[in-house]
């Protein structure tokens, strides 16, 4: 009961001064591009610590600390496909910034023009990384408490998930980047704690490294440990499914101007790789300390029970800053995608931006009870990390950075991008049915067969519309 009191207390003040803040720009920024985009105008160090706060949540918290655990340095391995991601954006964030987009299928119409089934398909495909992610939180928090609090994790996901409208709802994306940037100050100082307090309570890094075995501490060996086959795996869909985040994408959009973007790009793979370093400490520190944890997931949840009651209140806000900035970035997202993207876009073109942002606060809560159910039913944050991943870049990644690289040619159409999109989703789904490792490869592989394939076939009709148009 102690424990439980000590959680709330923190957590309550944790959530009272982000909700006071998450509020207060919710009066201060009105309007639908603040909900969006959140005005295109957010400085340097918002901007690095609202991308900072979203990508490492609850994954950085459960997976990142459960891979750490079973496989050592190798959370860094995982953590360097983030990176490599955000470096490759920041080589094409100046084009992005200065086009105005709103949304990742923005940049579709912007390449292949406005076709109504391909935004279709390229929203719905955007929506799955977000979702996901979503659902990896809610997973994380009801882990992570339900062992200390004796609460069912069901419960606590419920509760979390009404907690985390607070930061949306005020002003979408305009009160959800300044929380994060908060969330994300106390997640550094926590985390430097924890890891400090984690070494030490297994008794020193000498003691864990005679402890532990020899394959996951020894560096750079345990970037490895976790296995080729899954290091190929997290580089065909950690990497691409970075790449076709749109929660990325709409901070670039968000910032002030294309330096903004660039250099906030650049030093979140910085700390995103720091942070990663930290997950793989954690993790092998706990191992030392128990070896023998059933689910490696369960790792940070265990050193919870180890805790004094004076460093569990403050590890308690660590967590909720972490998952909570990542859910409420999530659902802005989503819920952009569905009434920017599709409601605005083809089903009522002339709504009022005050019905937008009713109907965007109201799908926030649909998405987020979906979230919830979803989460109850399918616990397990690494695999709903890698297989929204997965599915997201067989199915964005080639029509997006193809279609990018190409902008100024002729070479790809409509239709191309339709089949390159359908085809890239059955191929990793064929694959995956059928129990390979890599069913990704399958995917990408296919999306690139069909983009190039069915572009070739209607090229020639495109260009015979368009001598029609002209004369």
């Amino acid at each position: 009961m102690t424990a439980i009191v000590v959680i709330v207390i923190c957590s309550f003040f944790v959530l009272t001064i982000a909700g006071a803040v998450s509020l207060y720009v919710g009066k201060k920024k009105r309007g639908s591009e603040n909900w969006t985009v959140a005005g295109r105008s957010l400085p340097l160090y918002v901007v690095v610590g609202t991308q900072f706060a979203t990508a490492q949540g609850g994954g950085m918290l459960v997976a990142q600390v459960g891979i750490g655990y079973e496989s050592g340095w190798s959370a860094i391995t995982y953590g360097a496909m983030i990176g490599i991601g955000l470096f490759i954006l920041l080589c094409i964030a100046k084009w992005l910034r200065i086009q105005e987009f709103s949304t990742l299928p923005d940049i579709i119409v912007k390449l292949y023009g406005n076709h109504k089934i391909l935004t279709i398909l390229v929203t719905l495909m955007t929506m799955i990384v977000p979702f996901g992610w979503i659902g990896t939180q809610l997973v994380a928090f009801g882990s992570l408490f339900s062992d200390i609090t004796g609460v069912s994790s069901s419960i606590l996901v419920l509760i979390f998930a009404v907690a985390s409208l607070i930061f949306v709802l005020p002003a979408g994306l305009a009160s959800v980047a300044w929380t994060d940037f908060l969330f994300g100050c106390v997640t550094i100082i926590l985390a430097i704690l924890s890891a400090v307090f984690a070494v030490n309570l297994a008794g020193g890094w000498g003691t864990i490294s005679n402890t532990v075995s020899p394959e996951i501490v020894s560096f750079p060996e345990g970037l490895g440990a976790v296995g080729l086959v899954t290091v190929i795996l997290w580089s065909l869909s950690v990497l691409p499914g970075t790449l076709t985040n749109q929660m990325y994408y709409q901070r670039i959009y968000a910032s002030k101007n294309v330096s903004t973007a660039r250099w906030s790009l650049g030093l979140t793979a910085i700390v995103i790789i720091l942070s990663v370093v930290w997950a793989s400490i954690m993790g092998i520190s706990i191992r030392s300390m128990n070896p023998n944890l059933g689910d490696s997931e369960m790792a940070t949840g265990w050193f919870l029970t180890q805790l004094p009651m004076w460093f569990l209140g403050l590890f308690a806000a660590f967590i909720i800053a972490a998952i909570m900035s990542t859910i409420s970035s999530a659902v802005q997202s989503v819920v952009t995608n569905i009434t920017k993207d599709i409601y605005q876009s083809y089903i009522n073109p002339s709504v009022s931006e005050k019905k937008l942002l009713n109907l965007s606060r109201t799908l926030s809560v649909i998405v987020l009870a979906l979230a919830v159910i979803l989460a109850i039913l399918f616990p397990g944050a690494l695999n709903w990390l890698v297989v929204t991943y997965a599915y997201s870049a067989s199915g964005l990644l080639v029509p997006l950075f193809l279609g990018f690289a190409l902008k100024n040619t002729r070479i790809l159409t409509k239709q191309g991008a339709i089949g390159s999109v359908f085809m890239g989703i059955l191929g990793t789904a064929i694959a995956q049915i059928a129990n390979s490792d890599i069913y990704v490869v399958y995917g990408l592989a296919s999306s690139l067969i069909a983009i190039l394939a069915i572009s070739f076939f209607t090229k020639d009709k495109i260009e015979s519309d368009s001598s029609k148009i002209s004369i």
